[in-house]
């Protein structure tokens, strides 16, 4: 995925965690505050996603120690700051979980439309 491509998707994301916010506030404020944590977890998730697939997956071979900090950044790192967020007092679990899901819906959406419009701004690997 290209730069381009990767803030399409992220501020796309972001527009619609905040709607989904909003809208999650009539069920009361830890469901909308549930929505926010879970939508900006999953837009750093995918960010670091696209970052360790970059380094792993490039032609010519990434340092180790690159490529092991970014597997304990996406692994560790962030599902144990996914775990400490849904325990907290006043998140909504359920919330976290429509935050999440806002998020991939936009990727999916953003992406699809990349694919559909002339001009593609997703490369394949090595492209």
């Amino acid at each position: 995925m290209t730069d381009r491509a990767l803030k399409r998707v992220l501020l796309t994301g972001s527009a619609a965690t905040a709607c989904a916010a909003l809208l999650g506030a009539s069920w009361g404020a830890a469901t909308a505050l549930g929505i926010v944590a879970g939508g900006l977890w999953n837009l750093v998730n995918l960010w670091c996603l696209t970052r360790a697939l970059g380094v792993w997956l490039k032609p010519q071979p990434a340092p180790r120690r690159q490529q092991i900090g970014w597997f304990l950044v996406k692994f560790p790192v962030l599902y144990a700051a996914a775990f400490s967020l849904v325990n907290i007092p006043g998140v909504s679990l359920l919330g976290f979980g429509i935050g999440f899901l806002v998020v991939i819906v936009a990727a999916v959406m953003v992406t699809l439309k990349a694919l559909r419009s002339p001009h593609h701004t997703l490369t394949a690997h090595g492209g």
